[in-house]
């Protein structure tokens, strides 16, 4: 304590002194950092604890006001397309040709622009040849041109869920009875009286054909689950230049429904078929004086089926129910006939196999014999109902690579009075053919495949087998072939260029051969038909093309009935106008 005191005293009396002294400013210099000291962080948050809460209220409201939404849309000016010319449906085309020996060419194809509510258009084709009998050989033969003239007009009227469809077709078909030569009918007194041009009238064996037809279709799909229908109804007119003629009017329909009222996977298509057909025939006789001979023929079918389809397996059952009834024969006969057909898809896409049973009832009819044979004779005997009561068939078909399509399939079949052409041997020149009938079991194999080897080249092949098997030894298949091969090519180059290749070949026709003398007939197998032909068309715009085509390059002076033998080599130039935009590359 008197430490402390000694000390305070002597600094309070060190301070009074210096008051009283005079100071001097003086400064002082020295260097000096400040620096912050390093501390330690608290990391512990401080925690309050409020004892008083409190509550605060007020009031409020929100006074509901609608906006403006009021405004003024920018004007839009129309947007200016180019001009867009409705495209045709199909190509529109005019293909002119002349060629070797006198054989003119006329095509022409006109369609009406896209249009959803309706379609028209008409085809026009002429091919005919008019040269004189050409080598040694031939001119032996009487005078034989041919002409081929066919029209088709039609209109369709679309609806909403059905299409009126209606058209009218003509055809005129030019054939001449000149299948007799001079070594074969020596016998004959005066025999050039028969190649003198008075006589020609005599020979002609041509037809007019008009078809009229109308009918009414659904537009569904196999999708829809929906009544589907198509009725048709078509009337036929057929007259001769030797004054036959023959009437026919005929209803062809079906009425189908999808569904599934079963319960099993898959659908059921229930369908019925009804076919009408009536034929009118009069024939003209020789003898002016004599009446006309007249005929007429019936035939009404049902065919009802059902069709079970489970993804790649179709199973079809049914029967058909034709009443055939001919003025001819004076009696009505039912052939009822089953319909089975089961296919199965053994590789999806690849590979499918099926097999069937089924029949059939047909008229040979005027119209259809004379388009298989234009050198049937005038005045026919008899036209009779051909029927087949059980078919057994099937088959295979599929895809082996992409882009090639094959089909094989074989066929048996007993048919009673199957109708076959024969020489008539009442004829003085032996220059046509009479209708017989036989009964026959049959035998079709056939192989079909279309390769389209890359997009500038496709082929083609067509093969068949008939065999005919009779109940009597005696009988023969006259005129038909055994064997048919049929091939074609189309390649095209750059697609300026396009080449084709065709062959027809037959084998194994029999006919019977008259001999020099009257009355001598023996039975021959005919020559084989080798029918070779090429073709090439060079586009040279995109609206002109020119083509060349040479047939029977072979120089073959073949025939598919008894003398009727071709020309040989025939050859035509040409060039095609196109109409509308599509390239002329797609072929018609």
């Amino acid at each position: 304590m008197k430490k402390l005191s000694i000390v305070i005293v002597t600094f309070l009396g060190t301070l009074c002194s210096l008051n009283a002294q005079v100071v001097d400013t003086a400064r002082f210099s020295f260097s000096y950092n400040p620096k912050l000291s390093g501390f330690s962080k608290i990391n512990q948050q401080a925690i309050i604890v409020d004892t008083v809460s409190s509550e605060v209220h007020f009031d409020y409201y929100i006074t509901p006001q609608q906006p403006d939404l009021t405004f003024a849309p920018s004007p839009l000016e129309p947007a200016k397309l180019a001009n867009d010319p409705m495209k045709r449906l199909y190509r529109d085309y005019l293909k002119v040709g002349f060629g070797y020996p006198i054989t003119p060419l006329i095509e022409l194809s006109i369609h009406n622009p896209d249009n959803r509510k309706y379609s028209y258009g008409l085809n026009v084709h002429h091919f005919s040849s008019w040269a004189n009998q050409i080598g040694e050989k031939m001119k032996k033969y009487a005078y034989g041109p041919t002409s081929n003239t066919k029209a088709h007009l039609f209109f369709n009227t679309f609806f909403k869920n059905q299409t009126l469809y209606s058209s009218l077709s003509y055809n005129h078909k030019l054939a001449m009875l000149y299948g007799f030569n001079r070594d074969s009918l020596a016998y004959i007194p005066d025999l050039d009286h028969y190649y003198r041009k008075e006589f020609r009238d005599t020979l002609n064996n041509s037809y007019h054909h008009l078809r009229a037809e109308i009918g009414l279709r659904s537009n569904y799909t196999l999708e829809d689950r929906k009544f589907k229908q198509d009725v048709r109804l078509n009337y036929d007119l057929v007259s001769t230049f030797q004054k036959d003629m023959e009437n026919h009017v005929g209803v062809r329909s079906y009425f189908a429904y999808d569904a599934r009222f079963l319960k099993i996977s898959g659908t059921q298509n229930y369908r019925l078929d009804f076919n009408f057909d009536f034929f009118n025939d009069q024939f003209n006789d020789l003898d002016s004086l004599a009446q006309k001979r007249k005929d007429y023929s019936v035939l009404i079918e049902f065919k009802p089926t059902i069709n079970f389809s489970i993804k790649e397996y179709h199973l079809l059952l049914g029967a058909g129910v034709p009443i055939a009834y001919s003025l001819d024969l004076g009696k009505t006969k039912v052939p009822i006939y089953p319909v089975v057909e089961l296919q199965l898809g053994v590789i999806k896409g690849i590979l499918s196999i099926y097999a069937g049973l089924d029949g059939q009832t047909r008229f040979n009819s005027l119209q259809n014999l004379l388009a298989e044979n234009p050198f049937v004779k005038p005045q026919i005997d008899s036209l009779r109902f051909t029927h087949s009561q059980i078919n057994v068939y099937g088959g295979i078909k599929g895809n082996l690579v992409k882009k090639l399509n094959y089909h094989i399939s074989a066929r048996y079949a007993y048919e009673k009075d199957h109708h076959f052409f024969i020489l008539d041997t009442a004829s003085l020149l032996k220059n046509q053919f009479a209708v017989i009938y036989q009964n026959v079991n049959t035998l079709n194999v056939s192989f079909n495949m279309n390769w389209q080897v890359l997009s500038q080249l496709s082929l083609n092949l067509d093969a068949n087998y008939w065999g005919y098997f009779f109940d009597r030894t005696d009988q023969v298949a006259w005129y038909s072939p055994t064997w048919s091969v049929a091939f074609s090519g189309n390649y095209v180059v750059n697609g300026k260029m396009i080449f084709d290749l065709n062959c027809d070949l037959q084998f194994g026709r029999k006919a019977l051969v008259p001999h020099g003398t009257e009355g001598v007939y023996t039975i021959e197998t005919m020559k084989p038909i080798l029918n070779f032909g090429v073709g090439f068309e060079y586009i040279i715009s995109k609206r002109f093309s020119a083509f060349a085509t040479i047939s029977n390059i072979a120089f073959q002076n073949y025939s598919q009935y008894y003398d009727f033998r071709a020309y040989g080599m025939n050859a035509l130039i040409g060039i095609t106008y196109s109409f509308g935009d599509e390239s002329l590359i797609n072929r018609k």
